[in-house]
């Protein structure tokens, strides 16, 4: 089981070899992506030096940023192969030959400009459109001792603003006025006397809208057919523009992207050169590398480095954390991460996580019609986000507003995913409670089987949640669930403590896991009204023997302070029975919004409608908390009741040097070992 929970085995290794290698070492290192580097011990540093950055380095820098300036200044156009350089030489040589820089740089400006100019139009227009009412022309207004404005007010508040702007010695000019949708659009001169601050707080206190009249001549009607032939003008003029840029595009965005791909790349090489220690005559690094890719790495240095060798060291300290699971709990390491990494040396809980929270999902929706309205959603979320094959919004707008605000796309299709296990369970359950949007269908099915000699129950459910004796057994078996996964973390625990050699906290965990069986003895028992006095039944000595044995060992390995933590044992036990809760909440809520959709359809027309929106909406609130509250009370239950007897977390992710290509080829032709995570 051990090898099972573990994250993928890590050794620190050491890398020597002969300096004219060094590039082919560091090529092969990036294009495998297998190899953490990390700096050197205090050891090798005493016999190697570090090299500074070169005149390349910074060479490849200059050139990877006028690249990135092309490639914004261009629009995208489909790269359908990948390319090959010989040498970076070569790559530089080609880049520096491009001779269209100042051809894009000039029609940029331009575009920057006619932009600009189709902005102000835009404005231009708006605006006199709302003030076409306006009989004269625009240049009347412009006068070299008044200020003009056009303005817009709610209707109500004009008067009181005129009267205010009137009252104060030498008022302003109300020119002309119009009515339009509840507001007052107005002409408004002020003169020079005016009190600036007198204006301001007439405009702040009655919400008025001023604007200064544009610097335009004519009547407005004219004016406004003169800008929206301006605007066309423009807009040609700017397709012409994208035009010419996308015929360069086309001719040079697959060089340019595999040039700034191969930039990038080799910076990355040329920047680890710092961290790599050297002589004259060669070097070495020290890095961590999962343990199944060491041969493959020694082949690909055998067939390009030769000489360039691999020692495997011991270390203390702890490896960074890949984890490596099945492919099909790989969507459950995201709930793992978001509580915390894994360190490199504990238990990796993904496939616990990955066995346990569909069960409880599909536990607490427990209804048929839920399940499947889920699992339908999930499946659309994935092929929708992931593939792209549909542009059907079955989802409601308000839904998918409020889904991007807390979600990334890629973050709901792994949620999605993660929803489609216990959507199934919840659909398997809810035939068995016999619960279809609440409504009991079984019993039609199972009436006609029981002809052909089946004795299938005649309500329909297997086990009926909201029945005394469904109700006993389901808070039964959650209260088992909460022992076994308790009873498990403290088991996971204890082999974490034996693996560190903690002898006291085995010896604490021990005493938790008799504590939490003593109370779940006595507990039983006393449900099942078994005399549990230890006088009277040896079955008792037993359960006080767990109870009090536990109780010493404990207060041993962590003291008083195990004392005052006593009731969180039964708590955590305790805390299981929420699945329960949470299923009956969901049931009797689908059971309330039937009860009042069947009797509304025996009443008027009007009540009827009222029904069918309260069965709709009713029904749609309750699978959104099916979506939500189940997710989150599951991983609650593993995370606070399950993770914290065994789990610290707090690991640092294995990040190996190397990234991948989407526009060029590999420099060699090596087997590339595939990642892990």
């Amino acid at each position: 089981m051990s090898t099972i929970l573990k994250p993928a085995p890590m050794t620190k290794i050491a890398v020597i070899g002969l300096k004219k290698y060094r590039p082919q070492v560091i090529s092969i290192l990036h294009e495998m992506n297998v190899i953490q580097l990390e700096p050197l011990s205090k050891e090798a540093e005493s016999y190697l030096t570090q090299e500074q950055e070169g005149e390349l380095h910074r060479q490849i820098s200059d050139q990877l940023l006028r690249i990135r300036g092309l490639l914004n200044s261009l629009p995208p156009s489909p790269v359908l192969a990948k390319s090959k350089f010989s040498s970076i030489e070569e790559l530089i040589q080609n880049i520096e030959s491009i001779d269209f820089d100042k051809s894009i740089a000039s029609l940029e400006r331009q575009k920057e400009d006619i932009l600009t100019e189709i902005k102000e139009t835009e404005n231009n227009i708006k605006l006199l459109e709302d003030f076409s009412f306006f009989p004269e022309d625009l240049k009347l207004l412009r006068l070299s001792f008044a200020r003009s404005y056009f303005g817009r007010i709610n209707s109500e508040k004009f008067p009181e603003f005129k009267k205010t702007l009137e009252s104060n010695g030498e008022g302003p000019i109300f020119i002309s006025s119009h009515e339009k949708d509840k507001l007052i659009y107005f002409v408004l001169v002020i003169p020079p006397n005016f009190p600036s601050n007198t204006l301001a707080s007439a405009v702040s206190l009655y919400s008025v809208h001023l604007e200064a009249v544009p610097k335009l001549e004519g009547k407005p009607a004219d004016i406004i057919h003169n800008q929206k032939n301006l605007y066309n003008n423009l807009n040609a003029k700017l397709k012409q523009i994208n035009s010419q840029l996308a015929d360069i595009s086309k001719s040079n965005y697959t060089f340019l992207k595999s040039a700034e791909e191969e930039l990038e790349i080799e910076n990355q090489k040329l920047g680890i050169i710092e961290e790599i220690g050297a002589t004259n005559d060669a070097f070495a690094f020290e890095g961590w590398i999962p343990r199944s890719k060491i041969d493959n790495v020694k082949t690909a240095f055998a067939r390009y480095s030769k000489g360039t060798i691999i020692y495997e060291l011991e270390s203390k300290e702890i490896p960074p954390t890949l984890l490596s699971n099945p492919k099909r709990f790989k969507v459950f390491e995201s709930f793992v991460r978001f509580y915390s990494l894994p360190s490199g040396n504990e238990f990796d809980p993904t496939l616990i996580f990955g066995l346990i929270f569909p069960i409880f999902y599909g536990l607490m929706i427990g209804d048929v019609g839920y399940g499947l309205v889920i699992l339908i959603v999930s499946l659309w979320v994935i092929r929708r986000v992931q593939h792209r094959k549909y542009n059907l919004t079955i989802m409601p707008k308000f839904l998918r507003n409020f889904a991007k605000t807390i979600l990334r796309p890629s973050q709901m299709v792994k949620l999605a995913k993660a929803m489609i296990p216990g959507c199934i369970i919840a659909i398997i359950l809810g035939f068995c409670f016999d619960l279809y949007f609440g409504f009991h269908l079984n019993g039609y099915l199972f009436s006609y089987l029981n002809n052909f000699g089946l004795n299938l129950p005649p309500d329909g459910a297997f086990l009926n949640p909201i029945g005394t004796f469904g109700l006993r057994k389901l808070l039964l078996f959650s209260g088992y669930v909460g022992l076994g996964m308790v009873s498990f973390g403290l088991v996971l625990g204890i082999l974490n403590s034996m693996r560190e050699r903690q002898i006291k906290h085995i010896i604490s965990k021990v005493g938790w896991l008799l504590f939490g069986w003593g109370i779940a003895m006595i507990g039983l028992a006393m449900i099942n009204h078994v005399n549990i006095n230890p006088l009277q039944n040896i079955q008792g000595i037993g359960y006080f023997a767990l109870l009090f044995g536990g109780i010493g060992m404990m207060f041993y390995g962590e003291g008083v302070r195990a004392l005052m933590e006593l009731p969180s044992i039964i708590s955590h036990i305790l805390s299981y029975t929420r699945i329960v809760g949470i299923l009956l909440a969901s049931v009797i809520l689908a059971h309330v919004i039937d009860f009042i959709f069947l009797k509304s359809l025996d009443s008027s027309i009007a009540l009827s409608i009222l029904g069918v929106m309260i069965f709709l909406i009713g029904h749609i609130f309750n699978i959104i908390i099916g979506v939500f509250e189940p997710g989150i009370q599951g991983a609650r239950l593993i995370y606070v009741e399950f993770f914290s007897k065994f789990y610290h977390g707090a690991g640092r992710p294995f990040k190996p040097f190397g990234s991948k290509r989407r526009f060029t080829k590999n420099e060699y032709e090596i087997e590339i070992a595939k990642k892990s995570n």
